[in-house]
């Protein structure tokens, strides 16, 4: 298993947590949605913590595309916080299409890992676990669409690169 396939595949496992979540429009399974939230901070986790600065130091600057999957990631992780519902669920489901093909098109982060020769990182990729989980929140500053949680994310990461 090489860490490409690795988190391919956990797409696969997140986006059917995902759709379980929300299969029955009477009642919204909330188990699934905890697991799914778990997995996806983890899988994100993962690709911050480990994915991009691995790739960023085998290609001797950040690639090109991390800038934007940073903000996904950052959208997506606000979207984990208010209290879920099927409209919550389908937003986040938008944005991981999306997101996802950035990941796994033939040009994606995937892609370009492969090329840079990444499988000295599948040890740590196997080995991560979830981060502990917060109660959820609903107060003001949360988010529940994707088009606010990208727009909060992208102003945070410009006064951050204002500095």
């Amino acid at each position: 298993m090489n860490v490409q396939r690795y988190l391919t595949e956990d797409h696969q496992r997140l986006d059917q947590l995902l759709h379980a979540a929300i299969a029955d429009e009477q009642r919204f399974d909330r188990d699934a949605f905890e697991e799914l939230r778990a997995g996806l901070l983890r899988h994100i986790g993962i690709e911050e913590k480990l994915v991009l600065p691995h790739a960023r130091r085998k290609n001797g600057e950040p690639l090109a595309i991390a800038r934007a999957l940073r903000i996904e990631h950052a959208a997506l992780a606000s979207l984990l916080v208010p209290t879920p519902d099927h409209a919550l669920v389908r937003q986040i489901a938008a944005l991981l299409q999306q997101h996802n093909e950035k990941e796994e098109g033939p040009n994606g982060l995937y892609a370009q890992c492969a090329s840079l020769g990444m499988d000295d990182l599948t040890e740590e990729v196997l080995a991560a676990r979830p981060p502990p989980l917060a109660k959820h929140f609903d107060g003001a500053g949360v988010h529940r669409t994707a088009t606010a949680a990208l727009a909060a994310a992208e102003q945070a990461f410009a006064r951050r690169e204002a500095r």
